[in-house]
Parts: structure tokens; C-alpha cells; sequence
């Protein structure tokens, strides 16, 4: 685990979004059109890891569109998508990276 993990910066589906560290109630927020990922400067580690993975599910969303059409739907849908994939895929995901590097 890397204790000094702490990105400036990320790109995702070839565009930069700057990471910045502020004072926040949640743990992460997305500004699409801004391209940046607000973090939480009180987290760290796999908390922070964890939280720059569901910002990038929300920039997915973003991306393809889909996140519009969820938010028309219901207010909350992308959030409870984004958990889904939060709690459902990435730990699996993560679980075959540390077996595939032997971590």
C-alpha cells in the first residue's frame, strides 16, 4: 500500500481532471465541466483510492451521457449506481489486481 498516494492530477478517457484536496462534508464531488475531482483532505490511503474510484465512475457516467439520463429519472440513481459498482465490482477488481501482481 502506498502510504504517500495522494495524485495531483488524473486522466480519464484522455481527458485531465485535476484532483484537489479541500476541507469538504463528503468524501469526494465531481465538477464535470470544471474537470476537477474534489477530495476530501481529511482521507487517505485506500479511503482515497477508493474515492477516486467512484469519482471516475461518475466521470463515466458523465461521459457516455448516461449520467444525465439517471438524473432525469431520479435524483439519486447514479449515486446508487456508482455505490453498486463501489461495493459489487471494485473489490473484485482490486482482489484480481493484487493476484495478478502477486501483492
Amino acid at each position: 500500500m502506498q502510504k504517500n498516494y495522494k495524485p495531483k492530477e488524473i486522466i480519464i478517457a484522455g481527458t485531465k481532471f485535476d484532483i484537489v484536496y479541500r476541507t469538504m462534508k463528503d468524501f469526494g464531488e465531481l465538477d464535470f465541466d470544471g474537470r476537477k475531482i474534489y477530495i476530501s483532505n481529511k482521507i487517505k490511503e485506500e479511503v482515497l483510492l477508493d474515492t477516486i474510484i467512484h469519482e471516475v465512475a461518475h466521470v463515466m457516467l458523465s461521459f457516455s451521457g448516461l449520467g444525465y439520463i439517471l438524473e432525469d429519472i431520479h435524483s439519486e440513481l447514479e449515486e446508487a449506481l456508482v455505490r453498486a459498482f463501489d461495493n459489487i465490482a471494485i473489490p473484485s477488481v482490486k482482489e484480481q489486481i493484487k493476484l495478478f501482481y502477486n501483492v
